[in-house]
């Protein structure tokens, strides 16, 4: 009996192996993985998807090319407050109130471009996000420049 179970579990295993033996074989290799977002993106989540893509880009031109000229670099200003979260219990009074700092550091930023401003909107996010929503914290601080 327990050579029947024994054939009978190689007959399974040999069909299931045989399943990868074709073009599919390095489909059945990898994991299937969730969506990242399998539900979607919130307006505001998308709307700070933009934000850090804009702040991404300037940090890396800003610590690849020497002596990185700031003089005419300008950030788009994100309307913080008109677009839905993804969850109506993060927009809190903390986030009320630190959403125009954003709009502010921006405008400083805009008319006055450096390093200095440039970390100063960084901090602003970092601090909005420390009282509402703390998952990007870590990626936020990777766009901090760091000045000698």
């Amino acid at each position: 009996m327990g050579s029947v179970r024994q054939l009978a579990f190689a007959a399974m295993l040999g069909m299931s192996l045989s399943q990868c033996g074709s073009d599919e074989a390095a489909v059945c290799a990898r994991p299937k993985l969730a969506p990242n977002q399998p539900n979607g993106s919130s307006a505001l989540a998308s709307v700070m998807v933009a934000m850090d893509s804009q702040l991404e880009a300037m940090h890396n031109s800003a610590m690849t090319v020497p002596n990185y000229n700031w003089k005419g670099q300008r950030l788009l200003v994100h309307d913080l407050l008109g677009h839905d979260p993804t969850d109506g219990s993060m927009i809190n009074a903390h986030y009320e109130a630190h959403a125009p700092l954003y709009t502010k550091a921006i405008e400083q930023f805009n008319a006055s471009p450096s390093a200095d401003h440039f970390n100063a909107i960084v901090e602003v996010c970092s601090q909005c996000h420390q009282g509402t929503c703390p998952g990007p914290l870590e990626r936020i601080d990777k766009r901090r420049l760091r000045i000698n």
